[in-house]
C-alpha cells in the first residue's frame, strides 16, 4: 500500500510544482462607491464557460482569486439587487498578480429584457450556509436525469450505488421545492425526475426538526439537497417515458409524470424490467426475504446452517455484494404534498415494488477446528420473491407560534417466497468425504408492519425553553409455511448412517410495542442549556413454531414434532432518565450528559419450568462536539455508550437438533454487551477551488461480547451455542480527497478506508484470538469540460489479512483490484456514443487460481423529433460474456468464496420521450387529468 502512495504522489506531484500561483484581486463597490461584501465573484474559461476559481468578498468589498493559470477568462461579479458584471481577463505568464482595481457594480433595472437575463447564467453562488448550483450553466443532454446533473457540479461526487457526496459528505435528504419527495428514499429523486427540470441546485446542512422549532442548534444537521424547479414547470406537466427490448429475452420499461404548484405537488412514476436494474432502495426487500432466509436456517433438516455476521460479530466482508443473479423488478407509486391551509401541511405517498431473483451459487470454505481444518462447498439454486405495499403519512399543523403538531404514519405489506435446492459435502484434511447432504426447501409467507407517531412541541416566551412530548406505537405480523425434505449422509461411520427429514413447519410471530418520551430543555444563560429527559418503551412478541414430520406408514400423515417446536412469549421493557448540558457558541455545539437505563427482559417457553427473567441496570454515559473552524470545515465528535441485551433466542435453552449438521442451543447465563463508541470525524470544503477533505476515525469497544463457540466432533457435526466473550475492538478509519486540477483539466479523487477487527473466537473449547484488518485505496480522475467529452478512469485496490492466535493455518493476505473507466462523446447535437468497462481481478493467495473478470458495455444514441424529445438508444451489456459474480468472506470460523452466475450479455433497443405540457413552453404536448 505505502508503494502505491507514493506512485501516486510521485505521478501528481509535478502537476502542482509546475502550476503557475497568479494572483487576481479586487474590491467590488456600488456606484456609490460602498463596498458590498459577500459579492459573488466567479472566474470561468473563455472558452467554453468552465468553471475555474470562486471567492467572495469580505466585509470591505475585497476579494482574492488565487492559483491562476495563464489563459483567457471571463469574469463574472454577481451581488443582489444588482446587474452582474462581466470582464474579459487574459492572464500572461511571468506575472504573479493581477489588480483589477475598483469594480463597480449598477442596480438591477425592472426593465431587462428576457434575452439579457437568460444570457445570465452564474454557475454557483454562496449564500451564508447554502451552496447554489445554477443548473442551466451545466449542460445535460437531452433525456438526462436529476443523477446526470449532478455528477457535473463541482464538489458534488455520485458512487456507483446512486449515493450522493456533497463536499465531502454523504447527502441524507433530497427535497423538492422544500418537500420530501416519496419519503426518505433520496435515489427515487435523483433517478427519476428530469435533469431539466431544475433551475438550481441547494446544498445545505439541514436541522433537525426540534432544533427548527426551538431555535437550540443540536448540532445534529444532516447534509441535504434542495431541487428548486424552473418557473414554467410549476405551472404544468412534466416527466418521461422510455420502453425497450432486447436479446436474451430482456426488457425496460419506465415513466414519470410530474405535477408541481404552489401549494401542491403529485408525482407518479413506475417501471418494470429483468436486467437487474432498480431506481429505489429496497431495503423492505432484504428485511423481509433475510427473514425468510433465517427460517430456513433455523429449521433446516439438511444442509449447512449459514451463519452470517457482520463486522461487530467479528466477521468481515470482503467482496461485493450488489447484483447478483438474475433480478426482474416491478415497481410504481405515487407522491402528494399539499399545503391545506397556512398552519396545516400534509405528505402521502404510496410505493409498490416486485422483486424476483434468481440465484445459483457455488462456495468453496475452509473451516478451522482450532488445532486443524476441513474443506466444504456447496451448491445451491435459490429463488427469492417479494412485493412489497407502502404506504406513508405526515401531517404537520401549526396551532400557534408557539405550538406545532406532527404525526406520522407508516403501513406496510410483504408477501414473499423463498425456494433453495441445495447440496454439500465435508471432507476431512486429508480430502476424504466425510458428509453430504441434499435439501430442497420452500416457504412462502407475510407480513404486515404499522407503526405511527404524534410529537408535540412547546416554545415558551424565554429563549430556549422548550417541551418537547412524543408517543409511538407500532405492531407487526408474520406468517410463513415452509416445506423441507432432505437428506445427509455420513459416510466413515461403519455401517454408513443416512438421516432424513421431511418436515412441514409454520411459524407465526405477533409483535405489539409501544412508548414515548418527555423532554423539557431550560435555559441557564449565556446560551447554555439544560435538557432533562424521560423515556419508556416496550416490546412484546408472541411467537409460535411448529413443525410437523410427514410419513408414509403406515398411513400417510403428519406428526407433530414437540422436540422441534417452540412457543414462547417474550417481553422486552426499558425505563431510561437522563440528563443533558448544552452549550452553544458561535463557533461550536457542546452535549454532555448521562442516562439511567433499567431494562427487564422476560420470557415464558412451552414445556419449561423456569421462565427467564432477567434485569440490567447500567450507566449510559454520552458527548458530542461540533465545532466550526469556518464556514465549510468542521469537526464532530461522537461519545456514545449502548446495552444490548441478549435475544430470548440466545437464552432460552431449548435444543434446535432440525439439522443434524449444525445443532444450536441457548444460554440462559448470558449477560449484556455494553459497547462504548467513539466517533470522529472532520470535514473542509473550500468552495473557492472546489477541493474537499473528509477524514473519519470510529471505534467500538464491547465488553462481554456475545459471540457463538462451536464445538465439531468426528462426524463434522457442528454444536453451536452462544456464550460471552472478555472483548471486541472494531477501528475505522477513512478518508476522502476531491480537487480539481488546473493545469491538465482534470478532477482527481481519493478515497482510503482500513477496518481493523480483534475478536475471540471458540472453536472446540480452543480460544482464538483473531485479527482483521481491510485496507481499501481508491483513485480516480475525470476531465472538467464535459460538453463534448465526458470521462472518467480509476482503479482500487483492497487488501485483506487474517490472522488467528492458535489456528495459524487459516492466517490469509490477499488483494483483490478493480480498474473502472468510461467516457461518453457528443459529436453533434443529435448523436452520442458511450463505453465503459469495469475490471476485477482476485489473487490466487486463498483460493487456488487468480481470476480476472472483465465487464464492458457500450451505447449509441440518437435524438430525435423536434427539440431532441425523443431518443433512440442501442445499449449493450457485457461484451465479452465475462460477468460472473465473485465474494470472498473471512468471518466466524471459516474462509470462503462464492460464485454465482450473474446477468452476461445482451442487447438492448429502447425508445424514450420527454413530456412536457406548460403554459409557457413552446412544442408542448396538452395534457390534462
Amino acid at each position: 500500500m505505502k508503494i502505491i502512495n507514493y506512485s501516486i504522489l510521485f505521478f501528481l506531484a509535478p502537476l502542482w510544482l509546475n502550476a503557475q500561483n497568479i494572483q487576481l484581486e479586487g474590491v467590488v463597490t456600488d456606484t456609490s462607491g460602498m463596498a458590498l461584501p459577500a459579492a459573488n465573484v466567479v472566474l470561468l474559461d473563455a472558452k467554453d464557460s468552465l468553471f475555474v476559481v470562486y471567492a467572495l468578498t469580505d466585509a470591505q468589498g475585497h476579494f482574492t482569486l488565487k492559483r491562476v493559470e495563464t489563459g483567457q477568462y471571463l469574469l463574472q461579479v454577481s451581488y443582489l439587487g444588482h446587474r452582474n458584471h462581466w470582464q474579459a481577463l487574459q492572464v500572461q505568464s511571468g506575472q504573479t498578480k493581477i489588480d483589477l482595481g475598483n469594480i463597480r457594480m449598477e442596480p438591477a433595472s425592472k426593465l431587462l429584457n428576457d434575452v439579457e437575463v437568460s444570457a445570465e447564467r452564474v454557475p454557483l453562488t454562496m449564500s451564508r450556509d447554502t451552496l447554489e448550483y445554477n443548473a442551466l450553466a451545466f449542460k445535460t443532454q437531452p433525456g438526462a436525469v436529476v443523477e446526470d446533473l449532478l455528477k457535473k457540479l463541482p464538489g458534488i461526487q455520485v458512487q456507483p450505488d446512486g449515493t450522493i457526496k456533497a463536499q465531502g459528505k454523504t447527502v441524507q435528504n433530497v427535497l423538492v421545492e422544500g418537500k420530501e419527495f416519496f419519503g426518505n428514499d433520496p435515489k427515487i429523486a435523483t433517478k427519476n425526475l428530469p435533469a431539466d427540470a431544475v433551475n438550481k441546485v441547494q446544498v445545505f446542512d439541514k436541522k433537525s426538526e426540534t432544533a427548527e422549532f426551538t431555535g437550540i442548534d443540536d448540532g445534529r444537521d444532516e447534509r441535504t439537497i434542495n431541487l428548486k424547479l424552473k418557473d414554467g414547470k410549476k405551472q404544468g406537466y412534466f416527466g418521461k417515458a422510455n420502453i425497450g427490448a432486447g436479446t436474451e429475452g430482456r426488457y425496460e420499461g419506465n415513466f414519470n409524470i410530474n405535477r408541481f404548484g404552489r401549494k401542491t405537488q403529485m408525482s407518479a412514476l413506475g417501471m418494470a424490467n429483468n436486467n437487474n436494474y432498480q431506481a429505489f432502495s429496497f431495503n423492505d426487500y432484504i428485511n423481509f426475504m433475510g427473514g425468510m432466509g433465517n427460517f430456513m436456517s433455523g429449521g433446516s433438516g439438511g444442509g449447512r446452517m449459514r451463519l452470517s455476521f457482520n463486522i461487530e460479530d467479528g466477521g468481515m466482508p470482503m467482496g461485493p455484494g450488489l447484483d447478483r443473479g438474475f433480478t426482474e423488478s416491478w415497481a410504481g407509486g405515487a407522491n402528494l404534498n399539499t399545503d391545506l391551509s397556512r398552519y396545516t401541511s400534509i405528505s402521502a405517498n404510496y410505493f409498490y415494488n416486485r422483486l424476483e431473483n434468481d440465484l445459483e451459487r457455488t462456495s468453496n470454505r475452509i473451516n478451522t477446528l482450532g488445532d486443524n481444518d476441513f474443506n466444504s462447498n456447496e451448491t445451491e439454486d435459490r429463488i427469492n420473491r417479494n412485493a412489497n405495499h407502502r404506504l406513508n403519512l405526515t401531517l404537520k399543523h401549526k396551532l400557534d407560534s408557539f405550538q406545532n403538531l406532527t404525526f406520522r404514519s407508516r403501513l406496510s405489506m410483504n408477501d414473499g417466497l423463498f425456494s433453495s435446492l441445495g447440496q454439500t459435502n465435508t471432507f476431512d484434511t486429508d480430502g476424504v468425504l466425510e458428509n453430504r447432504g441434499t435439501r430442497d426447501y420452500y416457504a412462502d409467507g407475510q407480513t404486515y408492519r404499522g407503526d405511527a407517531s404524534l410529537t408535540y412541541r412547546l416554545r415558551f416566551g424565554r429563549k430556549g425553553r422548550a417541551l418537547v412530548a412524543n408517543a409511538n406505537a407500532n405492531f407487526g405480523n408474520d406468517q410463513r409455511d415452509g416445506n423441507l425434505s432432505s437428506i445427509n449422509e455420513f459416510l466413515q461411520q461403519n455401517p454408513a448412517g443416512i438421516f432424513a427429514v421431511n418436515q412441514r413447519q409454520a411459524y407465526a410471530d405477533d409483535a405489539n410495542n409501544f412508548g414515548g418520551y418527555l423532554s423539557y430543555t431550560e435555559p441557564l444563560g449565556k446560551r447554555r442549556y439544560v435538557e432533562t429527559r424521560l423515556e419508556h418503551m416496550q416490546y412484546a412478541n408472541n411467537t409460535v413454531k411448529n413443525f410437523y414430520d410427514r410419513i408414509t406408514t403406515p398411513t400417510p400423515g403428519e406428526i407433530f414434532n414437540p422436540l422441534l417446536s417452540n412457543d414462547f412469549k417474550r417481553g422486552y421493557r426499558y425505563d431510561r432518565a437522563g440528563v443533558n448540558l448544552k452549550q452553544n457558541r458561535d463557533k461550536y455545539n457542546l452535549t454532555i450528559g448521562a442516562a439511567l437505563q433499567h431494562s427487564q427482559l422476560e420470557g415464558v417457553v412451552a414445556g419449561l419450568e423456569n421462565p427467564i427473567n432477567r434485569d440490567f441496570t447500567v450507566v449510559l454515559p454520552s458527548a458530542f462536539l461540533n465545532y466550526d473552524l469556518k464556514t465549510s470545515r468542521h469537526i464532530n465528535v461522537e461519545y456514545t455508550t449502548s446495552l444490548r441485551e441478549p435475544t430470548l433466542e440466545q437464552l432460552q435453552p431449548a435444543v434446535d437438533n432440525s439439522d443434524p449438521l449444525n445443532v444450536y442451543a441457548g444460554n440462559p447465563d448470558l449477560k449484556p454487551e455494553y459497547a462504548h463508541n467513539l466517533m470522529t470525524s472532520f470535514m473542509d470544503f473550500d468552495q473557492f477551488t472546489m477541493s474537499s477533505v473528509f477524514v473519519s476515525l470510529n471505534g467500538t469497544y464491547t465488553s462481554d461480547r456475545i459471540t457463538n463457540a462451536a464445538t465439531v466432533d468426528s462426524l463434522f457435526r457442528r454444536s453451536i451455542k452462544p456464550v460471552n466473550v472478555k472483548q471486541d475492538i472494531s477501528v475505522n478509519a477513512s478518508a476522502s480527497y476531491n480537487t480539481p486540477i488546473r493545469p491538465i483539466k482534470m478532477n482527481v479523487s481519493l478515497r482510503m478506508n482500513n477496518t481493523y477487527n480483534r475478536g475471540i473466537l471458540f472453536v472446540n473449547d480452543i480460544e482464538n484470538n483473531t485479527d482483521r484488518w481491510l485496507n481499501t485505496l481508491e483513485v480516480s480522475f475525470d476531465n472538467r469540460r464535459k460538453t463534448k467529452v465526458d470521462w472518467t478512469i480509476g482503479a482500487e485496490v483492497a487488501r485483506n489479512s487474517t490472522r488467528y492466535s492458535i489456528s495459524t493455518s487459516l492466517n490469509q493476505d490477499f488483494i483483490n483490484q478493480r480498474y473502472f473507466g468510461e467516457i461518453a462523446v457528443y459529436p453533434t447535437k443529435k448523436w452520442a456514443l458511450g463505453t465503459g468497462i469495469d475490471c476485477m481481478v482476485y489473487s490466487a493467495e486463498a483460493f487456488g487460481e487468480q481470476r480476472t473478470v472483465p465487464l464492458w458495455r457500450a451505447s449509441i444514441t440518437r435524438y430525435v423529433l423536434k427539440n431532441n424529445k425523443g431518443q433512440i438508444k442501442l445499449s449493450a451489456a457485457d461484451l465479452l460474456n465475462q460477468n460472473i459474480g465473485i465474494s470472498r468472506t473471512s468471518q466466524f470460523n471459516y474462509l470462503e468464496e462464492e460464485r454465482v452466475r450473474n446477468l452476461a450479455r445482451y442487447f438492448m433497443l429502447s425508445f424514450s420521450y420527454s413530456l412536457a405540457g406548460f403554459k409557457h413552453e413552446k412544442d408542448a404536448i396538452e395534457l390534462r387529468m
